[in-house]
């Protein structure tokens, strides 16, 4: 069964949202050639990595993740999904993009230290 238009707009607009924002990275952080590719529990880069690669990565990552996801709920039966399409649609959402946020902010953090 494939999502409603309501999951499909909602998708589609985390997607785009999700790929301005590696594509905003790219261009904000050009001045380095390399950025954090990971940080330890206290949120300092450990490993670091080519800045297209990291500032892409995670964006094509969670875009296509989202969209698996909501592909997977729209097509699981009604006593499975436990709710609304449209609302895993929303959580799935907004977890993916709050995660990009928290690492652009981490990111952020590194690049006034350095």
């Amino acid at each position: 069964m494939l999502p409603g238009t309501g999951e499909l707009v909602l998708v589609c607009a985390s997607v785009l949202i999700l790929l301005a924002s590696g594509w905003w990275t790219d261009r904000r952080y050009r001045g380095f050639t390399m950025i954090p590719a990971h940080y330890d529990v206290r949120g300092r880069a450990t490993r670091m990595a080519p800045r297209r690669t990291m500032a892409w990565t995670l964006p094509v990552l969670f875009s296509c993740l989202l969209v698996i996801l909501t592909f997977v709920v729209a097509a699981a039966p009604d006593a499975y999904s436990d709710g609304s399409p449209l609302m895993w649609a929303l959580i799935n959402s907004v977890t993916l993009i709050g995660a990009q946020v928290f690492v652009l902010w981490l990111l952020a953090r590194w690049a006034r230290s350095q």
